[in-house]
């Protein structure tokens, strides 16, 4: 059960960074966290705060990947918390696992149907002028499977890529998981209005 409500929780901020549903999946994982502390029951804010600051370090690592240590203490931290929630390290495991499995699962069904950080990217990136000039129809007509191109972005796995002396930003999502700013990439495939890329 306890482990139920945690992967709620994480499944909470899955869909809030990888879809529009940004308050759904924050109110989600508000209130499946807060069910599970109230269900394990604590005596005090230092669990709550710990598991707190470190899922929000973890999600900064998804958008940062380059930082490094912020995931790692993150973890700690999450870990940590419920640990003092729980105070039996193999349950809290046991719960953290569960929970990490379920949220997988849901995470691979969201990509597999089309979502991606593009939704958050748009919030981070500085938009120009040659982003809002994009035509999706268009830009995906002009783009062909082995094309090369410059991630001018960190894919995490969407980001935005260049092609030759096109100015034009294209929203891409990576087959190989995160590729670094500056790496050049290879079209991998186009269908409909979703470009697929690798790196070279």
């Amino acid at each position: 059960m306890e482990g139920l409500l945690l992967g709620l929780g994480f499944i909470g901020v899955a869909i809030a960074i990888l879809t529009p549903y940004l308050k759904s999946g924050a109110g989600l994982a508000l209130i499946s966290t807060a069910a599970y502390f109230h269900f394990i029951g604590t005596e005090t804010w230092l669990p709550i705060v710990l598991f707190t600051a470190g899922l929000l370090l973890i999600v900064f690592e998804i958008f940062i990947p380059e930082f490094g240590a912020a995931g790692i203490i993150g973890i700690v931290l999450l870990i940590s918390g419920l640990y003092l929630t729980i105070g039996d390290f193999g349950q809290t495991i046991r719960d953290l696992s569960l929970s990490v499995v379920i949220t997988a699962g849901v995470i691979i069904y969201l990509i597999k149907n089309g979502y991606s950080l593009s939704n958050v990217n748009k919030l981070i990136l500085q938009t120009n002028m040659q982003s809002s000039n994009n035509n999706s129809k268009v830009e995906k007509e002009i783009i062909h499977v082995d094309d090369e191109g410059v991630a001018v972005t960190p894919l995490r796995p969407s980001g935005k890529v260049t092609f030759g002396d096109d100015p034009a930003l294209y929203d891409v999502l990576s087959t190989e998981g995160h590729i670094s700013k500056g790496t050049t990439v290879i079209v991998d495939k186009v269908k409909g209005t979703k470009i697929t890329v690798r790196k070279k």
